[in-house]
């Protein structure tokens, strides 16, 4: 079973979501430093809020640019150290060889949209995002994977 990954909208959409919330609330906490205009503490406390909030969107989007791209395979003809059949692999665009997994981990179950932690014993920890959307024919073969994988 193959499966791609790319930068998750439902992720965006996330971000986005929080930034606007974010926004609402410094928006509203703004309005009350302008009607009490002569108190200067109002004003750093909001300079800092925005600054915060500026320096949050622009990580926010450099995390969303940064999501791992690439394809998540399982074969289940392999054996695993622990005598477990089956195994993952991690093909990224940017990697030569397909990496290894010793751990799949569903983190949050959305239905639509899974949040995996993928480890490998060369590359550490990874976060990705995967949506139905990218492959819905395989969607079905990918949860029945990861349920099979965690047996």
């Amino acid at each position: 079973m193959v499966y791609p990954v790319g930068r998750c909208v439902f992720y965006a959409v996330l971000l986005a979501m929080i930034a606007l919330v974010c926004a609402l609330i410094g928006a509203m906490f703004l309005s009350g430093v302008l009607q009490r205009a002569g108190q200067p503490w109002g004003w750093t406390t909001a300079l800092a809020g925005v600054l915060s909030w500026m320096a949050w969107l622009v990580l926010a989007v450099a995390s969303w640019l940064r999501s791992p791209e690439g394809v998540l395979k399982w074969d289940s003809s392999s054996v695993q150290e622990d005598g477990g059949a089956g195994g993952w692999l991690w093909c990224s665009s940017s990697d030569a060889e397909p990496i290894s997994l010793s751990q799949v981990a569903c983190v949050l179950d959305l239905q639509r949209q899974i949040l995996l932690c993928i480890r490998s014993v060369n590359t550490g920890q990874r976060w990705i995002w995967v949506e139905r959307r990218s492959n819905q024919a395989r969607w079905n073969d990918l949860r029945r994977a990861l349920v099979s994988s965690r047996a």
